[in-house]
């Protein structure tokens, strides 16, 4: 049952922000769990003493942050997706402070130090398996013929260190970077072929192989440096191309590209 907010609705804040905050906190507290279906807008209107259309476009904007889901003809259901609310968080901050696409690359690589050091640590066989298979995918590319399935293989590796790392923060954070960063060389004009993206991701096996190697070594010093290492050539390849370097994330060409990015992880 949604309880209705102990403070004075529209005391001092517009009366939809306090519908969505009070909805909002019951939804990340747990009091309305994922999958539970939320009272009809009539009986919403009723507990917080507004109208219909006002309990509707407190709805439209929970949907809009990726915490419920409307199914017309069903109901408004909890469909809590953290990792699409912070994307779309920080999408909107990284282009309002027009931060540059080595500065993503940066904190990238910050993040990354951090995963690598505790996945070698403490990644257990089956999560060594899952980055053992992810890397073999990555072997296999001659089988693709998308860029999509490509990139989404190259992005899979990391996604299986950084899940060893068990922080779902640091999890999200690393999984919307390496999806920013890969996302902005094939956003047009930009756009190349199966071809290049294969050769790409094939340039950087080998480091992918030594960090693995590290990890199931359970060897943090040599996962430290293999992913150094690869690091260090993927800051070359973005030097290298200067107009991709010299991106930012408020460059108009990337807006929708970016926009597109975003709303795929709340379908993912």
């Amino acid at each position: 049952m949604v309880i209705a907010s102990t403070r004075p609705i529209g005391s001092r804040i517009k009366v939809v922000d306090e519908i969505i905050e009070s909805l909002r906190q019951q939804i990340v507290s747990g009091k309305l769990g994922n999958g539970a279906r939320l009272p009809t807008e009539k009986e919403l209107a009723q507990q917080y003493a507004v109208s219909q259309p006002t309990i509707r476009e407190g709805i439209r904007a929970l949907e809009t942050l990726g915490l419920v889901e409307v199914q017309h003809g069903s109901g408004t259901f909890v469909r809590s997706q953290g990792g699409y609310a912070l994307a779309l968080s920080l999408q909107t901050l990284l282009q309002l402070e027009g931060v540059s696409i080595l500065e993503v690359l940066q904190v990238r690589q910050l993040l990354g130090r951090q995963s690598i050091q505790t996945a070698a640590q403490m990644a257990t066989d089956e999560e060594v398996e899952r980055i053992r298979l992810s890397l073999l995918a990555l072997d296999r590319l001659e089988e693709v013929s998308t860029v999509e399935e490509v990139l989404r293989r190259v992005i899979d590796f990391q996604r299986t260190i950084s899940v060893a790392c068990r922080n779902p923060l640091l999890h999200t954070l690393e999984v919307f970077l390496v999806t920013l960063l890969l996302e902005v060389q094939v956003i047009p004009p930009r756009k190349r072929g199966v071809k290049y993206w294969r050769e790409r991701a094939v340039a950087f096996q080998n480091d992918r192989r030594k960090i693995f190697e590290g990890i199931e070594a359970h060897n943090i010093s040599v996962a430290v440096a293999a992913m150094e290492s690869y690091f260090e050539h993927q800051r070359e390849r973005f030097v290298e191309d200067k107009a991709l370097g010299a991106l930012n994330l408020s460059d108009p060409r990337l807006i929708e590209g970016l926009a597109e990015m975003v709303r795929q992880m709340k379908t993912a």
